[in-house]
Parts: C-alpha cells; sequence; structure tokens
C-alpha cells in the first residue's frame, strides 16, 4: 500500500503517450502539407483557390447569360 502513486501521477503516465502520439501525428501532417507543392511553386491550397474562384466565375457567367 505505501509504494502506490499518486491519482495524478497515475494519470499522465497513462495518457502520456496518447497525448504525445496526436502531437506528433498533428506536427507531421502539417510539415507534410506545407512541403506539398506543384511544379511551379504554388501550394496546392493555392491551386485549389485558384479552381475555386474559376468555378465561381463560370457559374456567374453561367447565370448572367440565361434568358
Amino acid at each position: 500500500m505505501g509504494n502506490e502513486a499518486p491519482w495524478y501521477v497515475s494519470l499522465i503516465v497513462s495518457f502520456l503517450p496518447l497525448v504525445l502520439a496526436c502531437g506528433a501525428i498533428a506536427w507531421h501532417g502539417r510539415q507534410i502539407r506545407r512541403s506539398i507543392t506543384t511544379r511551379d511553386g504554388r501550394s496546392l491550397a493555392q491551386v485549389f483557390d485558384g479552381l475555386a474562384q474559376e468555378l465561381k466565375r463560370a457559374n456567374d457567367l453561367r447565370e448572367n447569360s440565361k434568358p
């Protein structure tokens, strides 16, 4: 009975690997997202933003051309 750890120590020891794993996954995800670029140096987010703008422009043109 004398060598039991306090409840908060056992809680920290139990959840520390889970917290570290989640942090590592999030960090790697950010690194991968930063490193993905196209041939001309634009990130995929910039490419998707450009495609979304073009799609909106095309939809606006289609709506304006309806009789």
